[in-house]
């Protein structure tokens, strides 16, 4: 849960990196095609926040950055990183306030009312939206929180959900086929009714991670949300719909669905590959925002903001899974399911365990791709399974890879599985959708256990270089 210290909403964030040389501002005028995301890219890189104040065309600076790595998710909802901080610690936040949420409350008018544009006065040119790539379809609307409505059980829902501008008053917002929108959209379709919708773009950080992750059924996300911040999420309805929106919000995008224009679209995505969707256009009814309000944009594609906020999205599913295989398998030690641009576009999973015997693995890399993570199979979006001693760390890439290639001794300890169902973001799939996985037993064989120990420093763990410097 949270330390002593509140959780931050999107402005005070942005102060604090800024206070502490953690973000960048750049007053030269820019490009918003291509230009903007060459320079996005590079401050990623550099792990820098940004905000540009005077992008070409544009009525608002663009702000982002901010969660691009696992510490500055835990600062943003007031955590403590003066230890490492790293997913285990946030995947452990993000249960405790799934336990322990708080509920969201509606108020009257908040400042994203501060100014009303509708009827003509609509333009999304005036939003600094980037172009981000070459093959892209255009320019897409990254970092808003998508809000809806399900018509079930009338609960809101929210998510991420990339959007293309198609005109002056018409976007695209997208559904991959693991989001709830998807059949959000489909009911609604069916249904016949007038379905609207909302993108609340730059709200506090413990929303942003809301809205990526999986929650429990019946808990909502924004009152996850609350859970993370220890205070209600403040909501006010919109102007042309009676959805709900975040009262802080920097800009909110109000609109209705239209299920008769359906447009394809691509853009460059978090594994570094161009994907494909399909979906209803939105014509946008009004827009609301702050005064002096920023626009929050994510850099798309192989960037640490994308990928570091994309994780949070395998929580919920870690939890099933570790639940479902640690019943089986009571020797588990620890289990990583790894979200990591440079592994391609599927998760790959690592199991840590204290093997007792050598067909143990096999038989524990075949459960875990029979296993499901909440409505759909682990097999269809993870690729690969490893699995290691005890004596590896599962959340250090490097280990895992050290373990593989010094223990892996038999051609019987790599399984392989062919036409396996896949989701539409890998995109080397058979025309049925279909691809390979693989599994991996990178355990140190029984009989060979006494060669393969890995050499350690007895309590180098308690001695720390920075006790020991002036």
């Amino acid at each position: 849960m949270n330390s002593s210290r509140a959780a931050y909403d999107l402005r005070s964030f942005a102060a604090f990196l800024e206070e502490h040389g953690e973000l960048v501002r750049i007053s030269k005028e820019v490009e918003r095609q291509y230009e903007l995301p060459a320079l996005l890219e590079q401050l990623e890189q550099q792990h820098k926040a940004f905000i540009f104040d005077n992008i070409k065309g544009a009525s608002f600076p663009l702000i982002g950055g901010l969660l691009n790595s696992t510490t500055r998710l835990g600062q943003a909802i007031g955590n403590d990183i003066s230890v490492p901080y790293d997913h285990r610690n946030h995947a452990a936040a993000y249960g405790a306030a799934s336990e322990n949420p708080v509920a969201h409350i509606e108020v009257e008018t908040g400042p994203v009312k501060d100014v009303v544009i509708t009827g003509d006065d609509i333009d999304l040119a005036d939003l600094p939206v980037p172009t981000f790539f070459e093959l892209d379809s255009g320019a897409f609307i990254t970092g808003a929180v998508g809000i809806s409505q399900d018509q079930s059980d009338n609960r809101l829902n929210m998510g991420f959900y990339r959007s293309l501008i198609t005109g002056k008053d018409t976007l695209v917002i997208n559904a991959s086929s693991m989001s709830d929108l998807r059949q959000i959209y489909a009911t609604a379709e069916e249904s016949g009714v007038a379905m609207p919708i909302a993108l609340a773009i730059g709200v506090p950080p413990a929303l942003l991670m809301a809205a990526s992750g999986k929650t429990p059924p019946g808990l909502s996300e924004l009152d996850l949300a609350g859970g993370l911040m220890g205070q209600a999420v403040e909501m006010v309805k919109c102007e042309t719909s009676n959805l709900l929106v975040p009262a802080i919000a920097e800009i909110v995008i109000e609109g209705v669905v239209d299920f008769t224009n359906k447009v394809e679209n691509t853009l460059g995505e978090f594994a570094g590959q161009y994907g494909p969707e399909t979906a209803p256009t939105t014509r946008v009814t009004a827009i609301t925002h702050r005064k002096n309000a920023m626009y929050y944009s994510i850099m798309a594609g192989r960037n640490p903001e994308h990928n570091t906020i994309g994780a949070i999205s395998t929580y919920g599913m870690q939890r099933v899974i570790a639940g479902n295989l640690c019943e089986q398998f009571l020797n588990i030690k620890d289990i990583n399911i790894a979200c990591e641009p440079k592994l391609g576009a599927m998760l790959h999973i690592f199991i840590s365990i204290d093997k007792q015997n050598d067909a143990e693995p096999r038989k524990l890399l075949e459960a875990a791709f029979a296993a499901t993570a909440g409505i759909f199979p682990v097999s269809m979006i993870v690729k690969r399974i490893v699995i290691v001693d005890d004596d590896i760390d599962v959340y250090n890439l490097e280990e895992v890879e050290w373990a593989i290639w010094t223990r892996l001794s038999t051609v019987d300890k790599i399984m392989t599985i062919a036409n396996v169902k896949s989701w539409e973001l890998e995109r080397c799939v058979n025309e049925n959708m279909e691809s390979a996985r693989v599994g991996i037993d990178g355990t140190m064989d029984m009989n060979a256990v006494d060669k393969l120990i890995k050499p350690v420093i007895p309590g180098c763990e308690n001695v720390r270089l920075e006790d020991y410097l002036d």
